[in-house]
């Protein structure tokens, strides 16, 4: 008997293998999934009284790693530590220029902002910007806390533009891709607005849902442009959380005229680059 379970084991574990290098994206995708959700449901339940007991807090880092723990371990089944250096080698791309740092730092400000401008240039009241009573100094410290404190608690880059982004744009172009990567990311937040006083609860999640899908293009874009580095998109999408917190109050109305704004650059982006977002500048 025991013979025939240690065949078995090792013919599921085969078989599990050979699933993933057949799969890897899907693959990557069902752990993920499998990590995050197993967090942000019952967090869900729980706001919604249907779970009695809540998860420990601790858990929530879960939810941040779990992409760059599914792309790891895809990555070591695929090709062991060789894959997983190079996948992890795409920090080590830092050298593309100031501009790109500029970008990744204060892109999203400026379109929180010109949101905020928009909705009360068509007769919105001011919105409460946490960041607006505080000192210069301190919005500077408090910002820069929460970028390093996000970019080592929220890995989503590893996956999307690290792992996934380069396997799609190959097979499909830039364009096929970013849809391909932005509906599951979409998808993998929706979870959230089952949770009382949430940030997508509160803004709609069709707002929230067309927000993410355009930044997805501009990260794609900034992942193109900066010859595939991670740095730079995981700066962006930390500045992205950090400048929220400092600049939004999460009222629906700016937030809308956010979503406006970002669509007009992204189809500004598309037209300009053919539906390419710079994916030609990796091949040079």
């Amino acid at each position: 008997m025991s013979n025939i379970t240690v065949t078995d084991i090792h013919s599921k574990e085969k078989g599990i293998t050979a699933f993933i290098k057949r799969n890897p994206l899907i693959s990557m995708y069902v752990i993920m999934f499998s990590l995050a959700w197993s967090v942000m449901i019952p967090q869900s339940l729980y706001s919604q009284g249907i779970l009695a007991t809540q998860i420990p807090e601790f858990l929530e880092i879960l939810t941040g790693w779990s992409p760059a723990i599914a792309s790891i371990l895809v990555s070591a089944v695929i090709a062991g530590r060789a894959g997983v250096r190079e996948l992890l080698s795409r920090f080590l791309i830092w050298r593309v220029g100031l501009r790109w740092y500029l970008v990744g730092v204060f892109l999203l400000a400026f379109i929180i902002l010109g949101g905020i401008g928009l909705h009360m240039l068509f007769g919105g009241a001011m919105p409460v910007i946490p960041a607006a009573d505080s000192p210069l100094w301190q919005t500077a410290l408090v910002f820069i806390a929460m970028i390093l404190f996000l970019s080592l608690f929220n890995m989503e880059e590893v996956a999307w533009r690290g792992f996934a982004l380069p396997h799609l744009q190959v097979r499909y172009g830039a364009l096929a891709a970013t849809l391909l990567i932005a509906i599951p990311e979409v998808i993998l937040h929706l979870p959230l607005f089952w949770i009382k006083d949430s940030f997508i609860r509160s803004v709609g999640i069709d707002w929230f849902s067309a927000f993410s899908i355009a930044a997805v293009c501009i990260y794609v874009y900034v992942f193109n442009k900066t010859k595939g580095s991670l740095i730079i998109v995981t700066l962006l999408h930390a500045s992205q959380n950090a400048w929220s917190n400092l600049l939004s109050d999460n009222s629906a109305g700016p937030f809308h005229y956010t979503v406006i704004l970002i669509w007009v650059i992204v189809i500004m982006l598309i037209t300009m680059t053919r539906g390419r977002l710079g994916y030609r500048s990796l091949e040079k």
